[in-house]
């Protein structure tokens, strides 16, 4: 038998027995446990739709079901070294940060405080066959990206999408189930979930302030105690649009977006990772919110340029120094966004 077909076939026997496992062992969530596994499977193929709806709709109801889910993927990924499942984790991973319930974060965030290996996978290497480097490597630059994009979550520097209405969101996908495609059609703009940031007037110069550090405390108190906070304040603030924001809100956010901006321009693809179809349908998603997030950059750029005159010195330096990075940041950009064009990923006008 040819390794190839070798791989396939222990693949999938691993996959039927984690299966099994599930149906009987699992002592909270079988029907979700058993979900993951098929969703995140060794077939080098896109996640069947229907098994995300079921996901999305069992964590749309129980907290319960959100801790079980985060536990389960995180079982999942820090037992394999297979870069299909690993992939397949983060891009589900992913679609529930975009459309699940608000509480997944939290839930990823508290794990990863406890050690589970959700989006900590520096060291992740598949050594199966001689192209599987290039796929390992997209998938550590991935993670980043997702442990980036959390963070910025988190700490309220940016919000994706309108969470306001992301529980109800996720319910109705099993009323979708019946009519939605069980492919992924990532060139005409239907992969992924919610596009676009907005941003929670309540938490600029808030406990968030200060950048990351370990166990995703930051510099004057840790997320929980802000969302306590925040809870008991009533529920979710007036999101404000980007062209709404004074330089020194700008200033404050804008170091944030310029980190996940360069966690995006790291996963660009090399060798042969750039023509597999799996690799194209994660980078498409992520490639979709990097437009939005380009435009929040520039946006607050030129609020930075028509206050420059009125600001402190230290914020004119600060801003210089804004404007040096982004001007890197946006050539590469384009050159990310031609490779995209030059391999058919995106329509052009998409662009």
């Amino acid at each position: 038998m040819a390794p190839s077909k070798l791989r396939k076939a222990l693949g999938a026997v691993k996959d039927q027995t984690s299966i099994s496992i599930a149906k009987v062992a699992s002592n909270n969530a079988p029907d979700l446990d058993v979900a993951i596994v098929k969703a995140t499977s060794h077939d080098e193929i896109p996640i069947d739709e229907k098994y995300v709806y079921e996901i999305l709709h069992l964590t749309s109801y129980s907290r319960g079901y959100v801790s079980a889910c985060v536990h389960s993927l995180s079982k999942r990924i820090s037992k394999t070294h297979n870069w299909i499942v690993a992939m397949k984790a983060l891009m589900l991973i992913h679609r529930l940060f975009q459309d699940g319930d608000p509480s997944f974060e939290r839930e990823v965030l508290q794990g990863m405080r406890r050690g589970a290996r959700l989006l900590n996978l520096s060291d992740f290497r598949d050594d199966s066959h001689s192209n599987a480097w290039d796929y390992s490597a997209f998938v550590r630059t991935y993670a980043l990206y997702l442990d980036e994009r959390l963070d910025c979550s988190i700490l309220g520097k940016c919000q994706f999408g309108d969470r306001s209405n992301k529980g109800q969101r996720s319910r109705a996908h099993s009323d979708l189930e019946s009519s939605s495609p069980s492919g992924y059609e990532y060139s005409d703009g239907r992969y992924g979930g919610s596009n676009g940031y907005r941003y929670s007037s309540n938490n600029y110069e808030s406990s968030y302030g200060g950048s990351r550090s370990n166990g995703y405390r930051s510099s004057s108190g840790d997320y929980d105690g802000q969302q306590k906070q925040d809870e008991e304040k009533g529920g979710n603030s007036r999101p404000v649009a980007v062209r709404d924001m004074k330089p020194g809100m700008i200033l404050d956010m804008i170091p944030h977006w310029q980190r996940l901006l360069e966690r995006f321009l790291a996963s660009r693809p090399t060798g042969a990772a750039k023509n597999n179809r799996l690799v194209q349908i994660a980078l498409y998603s992520i490639v979709r919110e990097s437009f939005q997030l380009y435009k929040d950059i520039t946006d607050g750029l030129a609020i930075l340029l028509d206050g420059f005159f009125d600001m402190e010195y230290q914020d004119c330096v600060n801003s210089f120094e804004t404007y040096s990075k982004a001007a890197k940041q946006i050539d590469e950009l384009a050159s990310f966004y031609n490779m995209c064009r030059w391999q058919n990923w995106l329509r052009n006008n998409s662009y």
